[in-house]
């Protein structure tokens, strides 16, 4: 499985290639132009090797597209953001028989400790292959994993048509690409159109890769885009209003944000 990393102004503070790198393990750096490729080979966050220039304007659905181009046709690849700290799961689940697991309010501290086991970036590319394998089984283009470390709502192994949150995916190429209207809240919009596509998305909730998410570098902090995620949020909502929609979130501005509407699920076995 192809694995890409998308780097952004973090020529310093980049560490997921280098994660990669520890292992051994091949992948591909795509970042926007030869300028910022010099800066992040001088400061040792990727090797020079490993980097694909674009020559894309800033914008992570452009980057997106990239490197769907640079796949084969029903190729599986891994799609990571460049800010990872660490992978982890749910200890021992391989000997889990059960697609839930009886998380409760009383017994939730228990499984968050489960849920801390950490593993390495090579068994995480088995994980992805293992999503991927599933995806298949369904004509599913789109897999991802826990974006939330609470248990509570980790209790299914697979969730069908929920958010795949963008820090990591495993994607199939077809002939769907990104919404290039769409930057700064892309796995949304992605999500959205693999639903409305192929009728499904997978996601893994045993696995959670956690980043920095909106620290130094990147494509900016939240605050400093705020209006253009609301830009996004008004555009997605308006494009796609039997998907998606408005859901204000306290303590946040007034139509920041957006989800998935809650609609029928496919009715699938999905197996280990």
């Amino acid at each position: 499985m192809r694995i890409f990393v998308f780097a952004y102004d973090r020529y310093e503070a980049m560490t997921t290639s280098n994660m990669l790198e520890a292992e051994n393990i091949e992948h591909t750096v795509l970042c926007h132009t030869q300028e910022a490729a010099d800066l992040f080979i001088k400061h040792g966050t990727a090797k020079a090797e490993r980097i694909h220039i674009t020559n894309n304007p800033k914008g992570l659905a452009f980057q997106r597209n990239a490197a769907l181009e640079l796949m084969q046709e029903n190729e599986w690849a891994m799609f990571l953001v460049d800010d990872l700290k660490t992978v982890t799961e749910l200890r021992n689940h391989d000997k889990v028989l059960e697609a839930t697991i009886p998380i409760t309010q009383q017994n939730q501290s228990h499984y968050a400790e489960r849920f801390k086991h950490h593993i390495t970036m090579q068994q995480f590319v088995e994980r992805g292959k293992q999503l991927a394998s599933q995806c298949d089984k369904h004509n599913c283009h789109l897999g991802g994993f826990a974006g939330i470390n609470n248990p509570l709502y980790r209790k299914k192994h697979f969730s069908i048509n929920v958010l795949a949150d963008g820090r990591a995916w495993v994607v199939k190429k077809s002939d769907l690409r990104f919404d290039e209207n769409v930057h700064m809240i892309d796995d949304l919009s992605f999500t959205t159109l693999n639903i409305k596509r192929f009728g499904i998305v997978i996601v893994n909730q045993w696995v959670l890769p956690d980043c920095k998410r909106y620290g130094t570098g990147g494509y900016g902090s939240i605050n400093d885009r705020l209006q253009q995620k609301k830009q996004e949020v008004k555009y997605l909502v308006e494009t796609y209003p039997e998907l998606v929609a408005y859901k204000d979130k306290a303590g946040q501005e007034y139509r920041s944000h957006a989800a998935l509407r809650q609609r029928k699920k496919p009715k699938i076995k999905i197996g280990k």
